[in-house]
C-alpha cells in the first residue's frame, strides 16, 4: 500500500485547500499533485474512467474519495492511522 495519502489537485481550487487542511490538522503527511499537469495525463485518464469529473481526489491504498466531503476525508485518515498502528 502506498505509504502517504496523496491529494490529486488542481490549480485554485477552494476543495483541494479545504482537503490539505483537514489533513494538515490531523497531522498525517500526504503529496499534493497537480492533476492538470502533463506528467498526470494518465491518472487524469484514470479517475475519469471511474466517473471523477472534479478535483480533489484524496487516495489512500484502494481508496479514493473525490471532493470534499469531510467524513469521506476522514475515512482516508482513519485507514492511514490504522495502516501506520500495523507497520509500527
Amino acid at each position: 500500500m502506498n505509504p502517504i495519502i496523496i491529494v490529486w489537485t488542481k490549480p485554485s481550487c477552494q476543495q483541494c485547500r479545504m482537503v490539505r487542511h483537514r489533513l494538515e490538522v490531523a497531522g498525517v503527511p500526504f503529496e499534493e499533485r497537480d492533476l492538470t499537469a502533463p506528467e498526470n495525463a494518465k491518472d487524469l485518464a484514470h479517475f475519469m474512467g471511474l466517473g471523477y469529473r472534479s478535483a480533489p481526489i484524496t487516495e489512500y491504498g484502494e481508496l479514493a474519495v473525490p471532493g470534499f466531503v469531510p467524513s469521506e476525508v476522514d475515512q482516508v485518515i482513519a485507514a492511514w492511522r490504522v495502516a501506520q498502528a500495523v507497520t509500527s
